[in-house]
């Protein structure tokens, strides 16, 4: 076997660490430590690159795969995505699967107990755009301030076990009832009277 076929045979597949990452469009290239080999510039493999399209590029010192079609190592593929001592597998639970990104958001799915869980690092933010509307099924607890920036329809019941300012007028068609007082300025309702109203069977504050 002649020396040539020999180096080409080996580089077919290589194991690799990530060593530079280079953004760029249309394709991002990476460069990859192999011993004393440094690659040049590849391409490496991502989950979608058509019509539908993902962008996850591996990391600076993430192991990978370096495929190369001929045993060519300037045409190689890498392939990331190889735990280890140093980036070890987040969870051992097969139930789980889990993202965990470097500013530490953690997105996890459990198929055993069906639930998904996102959790995001301080002062981490969420936006969720749908202008055709957002459907939540089922109870919903929130524990935090909300600010509706628009109108509120409400079919069901309302409790409300604080306080409640209404800065705006308020309407209701049907009965009000309260076994507390009702102020209106500094007029009580329980504790106002009238003076000067004779005995009798006479009645004041509204109509007759």
């Amino acid at each position: 076997m002649s020396a040539e076929l020999h180096r080409r045979l080996e580089n077919l597949i290589r194991l690799g660490t990530i060593k530079t990452i280079h953004p760029a469009k249309p394709f991002t290239t990476v460069t990859v430590q192999i011993g004393q080999i440094t690659t040049a510039k590849l391409r490496f493999l991502d989950l979608r690159a058509g019509d539908d399209k993902s962008w996850n590029p591996p990391s600076i010192g993430e192991e990978v795969v370096v495929l190369s079609p001929s045993g060519v190592l300037e045409m190689g593929i890498v392939i990331a995505g190889l735990s280890n001592d140093q980036n070890p597998a987040p969870a051992d639970d097969l139930n789980k699967n889990i993202r965990i990104f470097s500013d530490g958001c953690l997105i996890s799915y459990d198929v055993s107990s069906h639930a998904l869980e996102a959790i995001l690092p301080a002062g981490g933010t969420a936006v969720l755009t749908a202008l055709g509307g957002v459907t939540i099924n089922g109870d919903t607890t929130i524990n935090g301030n909300v600010q509706v920036n628009g109108s509120t329809a409400m079919t069901g019941n309302n409790t409300v076990g604080g306080s409640q300012l209404v800065q705006g007028s308020s309407h209701s068609s049907g009965q009000f009832s309260t076994e507390a007082d009702v102020t209106a300025g500094s007029i009580s309702l329980k504790s106002h009277v009238h003076s000067g109203v004779q005995s009798g069977g006479g009645t004041t504050g509204g109509p007759q």
